[in-house]
């Protein structure tokens, strides 16, 4: 092996090294913890202090996190499937790949956020604030955005098929190349969103929904389900 071979192995062994010593999942929650690639499944952790904490690919399946703080948080391919995450803050924080099936964010607060390439289908976020976030290229099917404020939201190209936004606030919200197949607009002004007219086709919506300029009402809304 010559110098240089061998001095990137030591490099690479001192980096895995230093990796284990952070993370251990044996550490009581809280601020600035390591649980990288931990499996914390089912636990009751509500009103947590999860403050510029680690998760990433950490296993959260079922786990009760509701009222909690994740501010600054990296939950980077962090499995949320089933998980409940109510009324908790969300605030520049990394979700890149995370996975959240079916999970909870009834009246949480996600801003400043990445969560890019993620899936939380038939995640509920119903009352949820959620602000300058970037969601592209996402799987959020038959999610639920009822009654949340969505202001300067990235859903470009993103799967939003059959999500439901009844009575949600959208400012600024992107869905340019999004798939929009039966995605639910009844009663929401759409005025200040970008939306084609072909994706438009594709949604629901009913007379009550205002549209943004130039575009028109599908002869088929409201949908039949």
């Amino acid at each position: 092996m010559n110098r240089v071979a061998c001095t990137l192995l030591m490099i690479t062994l001192g980096l895995l090294q230093v990796s284990a010593v952070h993370a251990d999942c044996s550490d009581k929650r809280g601020q600035g913890m390591d649980w990288t690639g931990c499996k914390k499944t089912n636990k009751f952790m509500d009103g947590s202090d999860f403050t510029s904490s680690r998760f990433d690919r950490a296993n959260l399946t079922g786990s009760k996190l509701d009222d909690s703080d994740f501010t600054g948080a990296s939950l980077i391919k962090t499995n949320l499937t089933r998980t409940t995450v109510s009324n908790s803050q969300i605030v520049n924080a990394d979700m890149t790949k995370a996975v959240g099936y079916r999970a909870q964010f009834q009246g949480a607060t996600l801003t400043g956020s990445v969560v890019t390439k993620s899936e939380f289908s038939r995640a509920d976020f119903e009352g949820a604030t959620i602000r300058d976030v970037d969601w592209s290229r996402s799987e959020l099917g038959r999610v639920n955005f009822g009654n949340a404020s969505l202001n300067q939201v990235d859903f470009k190209f993103t799967n939003l098929a059959r999500a439901r936004f009844a009575g949600a606030r959208l400012s600024g919200v992107d869905f340019s190349g999004a798939y929009t197949y039966r995605t639910h607009f009844e009663g929401v002004d759409l005025t200040d969103v970008t939306l084609s007219q072909q994706q438009l086709d594709l949604a629901c919506g009913d007379q009550a929904t205002r549209l943004p300029e130039g575009l028109t009402a599908p002869e088929h809304w409201p949908c039949k389900e």
